[in-house]
């Protein structure tokens, strides 16, 4: 069936549509309201005489290729029906010419002449000869034709060829995987190496996309052949290597076919700008920067595919003048390299099917010889069939004749199953390339038929196992209820301090990241460029919320967001580090009294922690522009504040030593300054002896900025003392905070308790000016905030839980409805739908008829506290049987109670666990209270 490509106003088109009518059978179509009533422009008849008839003149050097003049009209047919470059710009003319330009490439697909419909390079000459293909056309075509600008033609040209050789560029460097596979198990006289493609080499010490792409196809196409030398051996160490371009194949193709599929959305987006009106002249600049690039990709294959395949020309070796040579040349070089590669491989089958052949039958010529004298029949034996029925006999006859059929079997298989010389996908490339001739472009089927074939062998078996992201991770159902209980927790305080919730897209423009972040804005993930806006996963939920504000009028706000973000850092997933991670942000935004706001964002940092079952923890301390001032004091160049602190942050992992020595070699400080920096940064103690001795000892003389910061604190402990909070507050100078956008006080939490390290697990701090980066000149939106990082906090209360149960499994329901009897499934079903009728949370096995023992075994395997058992004669008395499994009671109860029972005995509506031990709690404490 030919597909058909649709041409319209508003419409886009992709290479691969272009591709396909230019290379391949399909067809384009107008697709545009009222065409319906669209008069023919030309004929069938008339175009193919007007195409029979064409003479071009030029030389062939100045000739589009086929594929290239089939592109331009369709480009041109495309930018013609968006009604804005042809005067005057009725619907009917743009239309009719854009109907025209369709027929003359549907036509010419359709000629039945084996030439290929090409026309100049040169715009006046293609123009010219258009006009004399729509010659038979009405007026209104002949104007519209005449007032199709030069510059529009040139450029349509232009942007063809250069789609058309991007698209074959892009095709040819996924086939030449394929290719250089076969080049692979040929290389001589040195084997090549498994090593060299091995998945440490490139997935873990060189983990560039492109280059692990590579790396495992190879690795699939090349499994279990013979031609390649797997393990170390004395031998192979001192074997020379086999030829750089064999070991290096990932190197080369990967990085080029990551170029050529970026080069391909840029030229898929340039092919569908279209310009604004017949003076708004679009340079070809973009297109221009692409295509060069996509040459210096497809030059690197070239040079690849030469380098591993000796048998080339010395024609083939000069080096490309465009593009569409350079892509002419590799796919002459690739079609003779998948020539020799499949002779080889045929003639390696040959010879071993006729050495197998040989031994078959040297074989078969001993085992006759030795059995040629036990078979022959003795003469003095007599008939072997003497005294027999006629039945005995062809019963015997039967079974002779069916071993020796199985026997025949049994060779006819062996002898088909040679020996399998080459890898698991070598035989199926070859087939392929086989029946497509070796012309790698001639039908698109090709390229799917590789595709297809390394999808399957990446898809199955030890070529591809399972893996997950480095630094990411899968929660399990167990690891899943602990983390909705924190999230539960967090999101319960959040909303007990009167804050709402809000949300922001997971990716944002690169420049609303880039420069937030200091040091740490190489940890931003990039996502790839689609052709459009450049985009990055945000690193933060920071960030995102200063965009927000400046978009959305909102006012003064107490916000919370609970969401994941993404940092390309080193992930040590034993401490809580992972590069895919949840935050939970409390952030106050808006003009308030001063310190009210930072003191309860860390109220609400404490109160988390507190509630949070993770053991005992401390909030770290400080202020940015006490910091400042402490390094403005011991003579730091204003230019390197940010880098210094940088160093000095890094104080709570590593000795003062090590510090200082990055500061003065890595960074360029003088020893005395840095050792000055020291006696500041290495205080900390509890807050208001830490402000009693800096202030005391007049530490900070008169500079303006360190007495405001420490006023600025003095308050601070103030606010946090009268709510009870400052206990868990200590004053540490040597907090940092490596982000830019910090301006006031600083904090960081860190849990006391338990063997894990995971480092910090919450901070934040005020940022004044961030919002204002989004904002117009002279505006200022004062924040402050606190984060809690729940992946470390996660781990916590996973190795706590552990610690005091031995095990993190936590029933996933409070009730199980078992039953004592067969076909009892339909009044469980009844007796469980009660229960969720009042929110109660419970089950019943999937199972139609499960023995009763097993369901109370699978109950106390999964630790679930209740049973109710459903029973065939308790039924009629419409009653059922409640199992308390931690106190081994059971009770008959009406079946109307059950519900109140299980009430009664603890059971709470799903949702309602928090309040049931914060009463659970009151009432303890007021019946000590009555006691005492």
């Amino acid at each position: 069936m030919v597909s058909s490509v649709l041409i319209g106003k508003d419409r886009r088109v992709t290479l691969e549509e272009i591709q396909s009518v230019a290379l391949y059978d399909a067809l384009l179509e107008l697709h545009a309201p009222g065409i319906e009533d669209l008069p023919v422009v030309a004929t069938t008849d008339e175009l193919s005489t007007a195409l029979a008839g064409l003479t071009v003149t030029d030389d062939d050097d100045d000739l589009l290729s086929g594929p290239a003049t089939t592109a331009a009209l369709t480009l041109l047919a495309l930018n013609v029906s968006q009604g804005r470059i042809i005067k005057p710009a009725t619907s009917s003319c743009c239309l009719k010419l854009t109907s025209g330009l369709i027929d003359i490439v549907n036509a010419s697909k359709a000629a039945t002449t084996t030439t290929t419909l090409r026309l100049s390079s040169d715009a006046t000459k293609f123009h010219a000869s258009l006009c004399t293909l729509l010659s038979t056309a009405d007026a209104e075509v002949a104007t519209a034709l005449q007032s199709l600008p030069l510059f529009l033609v040139a450029r349509t040209l232009f942007l063809a060829a250069g789609a058309v050789a991007c698209t074959s560029a892009v095709a040819l460097s996924q086939l030449s995987v394929a290719v250089s596979a076969l080049s692979v198990e040929s290389c001589s006289p040195t084997k090549a190496r498994w090593s060299d493609y091995a998945e440490v080499r490139y997935d873990n010490h060189r983990p560039h996309r492109g280059l692990i792409t590579v790396a495992a196809s190879l690795r699939a196409i090349l499994n279990t052949s013979q031609f390649v030398t797997v393990g170390a051996t004395v031998a192979d160490a001192t074997a020379p290597p086999p030829p750089a371009a064999i070991s290096n194949i990932p190197q080369y193709t990967g990085p080029a076919q990551e170029s050529l599929q970026a080069v391909s959305k840029t030229m898929e987006l340039e092919v569908n700008c279209f310009e604004g009106n017949t003076t708004d002249v679009l340079d070809d600049t973009v297109a221009t920067l692409a295509l060069n690039q996509a040459q210096a990709a497809v030059q690197t294959l070239l040079t690849n595919a030469m380098a591993r395949f000796s048998g080339i020309t010395t024609a083939t070796t000069t080096a490309s003048t465009s593009l569409t040579d350079a892509v002419n040349q590799l796919q002459t070089v690739l079609q003779d390299e998948a020539k020799a590669g499949v002779t080889f491989v045929t003639e390696q089958n040959n010879k071993a099917a006729e050495d197998a052949k040989q031994k078959e039958a040297e074989k078969a010529a001993r085992t006759a010889g030795a059995g040629a004298s036990t078979k022959a029949p003795s003469s003095s034996q007599g008939d072997e069939f003497a005294g027999m029925t006629e039945a005995q006999k062809k019963k015997v006859l039967k079974k002779r004749a069916d071993k020796e059929a199985k026997a025949a079997a049994k060779a006819a298989a062996k002898q088909s199953r040679s020996v399998s010389l080459f890898g698991t996908g070598t035989q199926s490339i070859c087939t392929i390339l086989q029946g497509a001739n070796f012309d790698l472009l001639a039908d698109k089927t090709t390229l799917l038929q590789i595709e297809q074939c390394l999808d399957k062998l990446l898809s199955g078996g030890v070529q591809r196992k399972p893996k997950i992201a480095k630094g990411t991770r899968d929660y399990l159902p167990d690891q899943m209820m602990i983390r909705q209980q924190a999230f539960s927790i967090i999101r319960r305080v959040f909303e007990s301090h009167g804050a709402v919730e809000i949300d922001t897209p997971v990716f944002e423009l690169k420049d609303t990241l880039t420069g937030k972040y200091g040091e740490d804005s190489k940890l931003i993930y990039d996502l790839a460029n689609q052709g459009g806006e450049i985009l990055a996963l945000r690193y933060d939920l920071t960030v995102p919320f200063a965009r927000f504000l400046a978009l959305n009028s909102v006012g003064n706000i107490k916000r919370f967001h609970i969401g994941k973000v993404y940092r390309r850092d080193r992930p040590v997933l034993s401490k809580g580090r992972y590069r895919e991670f949840y935050q939970c942000d409390f952030d106050i935004a808006g003009t308030y009294g001063r310190m009210v706001p930072d003191s309860e964002c860390l109220c609400v940092a404490c109160d988390i922690l507190d509630a949070l079952p993770i053991g005992d923890f401390a909030i770290k301390l400080n202020h940015r522009r006490l910091l400042d001032a402490i390094l403005d004091i011991c003579g730091v160049p204003a230019d390197k504040f940010r880098t210094i602190c940088s160093a000095v942050d890094k104080l709570d992992k590593e000795p003062w030593e090590e510090v200082k020595r990055e500061m003065v070699e890595d960074k360029g400080l003088k020893p005395d300054v840095a050792d000055q920096i020291g006696t500041f940064v290495l205080q900390k103690g509890a807050p208001w002896d830490m402000y009693k001795t800096l202030m005391d000892g007049k530490k900070f003389g008169t500079h303006k900025g360190a007495l405001e910061a420490m006023e600025d604190l003095r308050i601070l402990f103030e606010y946090l003392d009268a709510m009870g909070k400052l206990q868990f507050m200590s004053f540490d100078l040597s907090l940092a905070r490596g982000l830019d956008y910090y301006t006031g006080v600083i904090y960081e939490a860190i849990c006391l308790s338990g063997t894990a390290q995971v480092g910090s697990i919450g901070g934040g701090g005020r940022y004044d000016n961030l919002v204002s980066m989004f904002q117009e000149a002279g505006k200022i939106t004062p924040c402050v905030g606190v984060s809690v990082g729940i992946e470390r906090v996660f781990t916590l209360m996973e190795q706590k839980l552990a610690e005091e149960k031995g095990s993190i499994k936590q029933p996933n329901v409070k009730i199980l409805v078992a039953s004592a009897g067969d076909n009892m499934l339909p009044e469980k079903m009844r007796v469980t739908r009660l229960l969720w009728d009042s929110n109660l949370s419970a089950e019943f096995s999937q199972q139609e008829n499960p023995k009763l023992k097993y369901e109370i075994t699978n109950a106390l395997d999964r630790k679930i506290p209740f049973m109710v058992v459903v029973g065939e004669n308790e039924l009629k008395e419409n009653k059922v049987q409640v199992k308390d499994l931690a106190a081994r009671t059971e009770e008959l109860v009406l079946l109307d109670d059950l519900v109140k029972t299980l009430r009664s005995k603890g059971v709470v509506p799903v949702g309602c666990d928090f309040a049931a031990d914060l009463f659970a709690k009151e009432d303890a404490a007021a019946a000590e209270v009555q006691e005492s």
